[in-house]
C-alpha cells in the first residue's frame, strides 16, 4: 500500500467520524427548532450514506459526493451568518439601544449559539473534497 492509499484511508476515517460525531452532537443539542437547523443534520446524514458509496469509486457516486461536499462548504458559510444573526438578535434583546462596533463585539462574544460551530461543515466539506480528489474527477 502506497502513501496515497494510506492518506486516503485516514481521510476516509476522519470523514466518517466527523460526519457521525457532528450529527450526534447536533441531535443531542436539539438543533431541530426550525428548517435552517435541519440543514446540517440532513447533509451529515447524506454524507454518511454518500461516503461509502463514493469509496467504491464509481464515477457518478464520487461526483455526487463532491457536489455534496461543496454544499457542505456553502451551508457552513450560511450557518456562520445565521449564528451571527442569532447572536446579534439576542444582544439587541438585552440592550436595544446597542449599535455599531459595540453590537458587533457583543455578537462575537458568548457561547449560545456557538458562532464558529458551522465552520465544522466547512472543514468537513473541504476534507471531503480533498479525500475525493482524483486526477480528472474534480468538482
Amino acid at each position: 500500500m502506497n502513501e496515497l492509499d494510506v492518506t486516503r484511508r485516514a481521510l476516509f476515517g476522519l470523514l466518517l467520524m466527523g460526519f457521525a460525531g457532528t450529527l450526534a452532537e447536533l441531535l443531542l443539542a436539539g438543533h431541530t427548532e426550525d428548517a435552517f437547523q435541519w440543514v446540517p443534520i440532513v447533509l451529515l446524514a447524506a454524507g454518511l450514506v454518500a461516503l461509502p458509496l463514493a469509496a467504491w469509486r464509481p464515477r457518478v457516486p464520487l461526483r455526487l459526493f463532491q457536489y455534496l461536499m461543496v454544499v457542505f462548504v456553502a451551508s457552513g458559510i450560511i450557518g456562520l451568518w445565521q449564528h451571527y444573526g442569532a447572536k446579534q438578535e439576542f444582544a439587541l434583546e438585552r440592550q436595544p439601544d446597542m449599535s455599531g462596533l459595540a453590537l458587533f463585539r457583543e455578537s462575537l462574544e458568548g457561547s449560545s449559539p456557538p458562532l464558529l460551530a458551522p465552520g465544522t461543515m466547512v472543514a468537513l466539506g473541504l476534507l471531503g473534497i480533498t479525500w475525493s480528489y482524483r486526477k480528472g474527477v474534480t468538482p
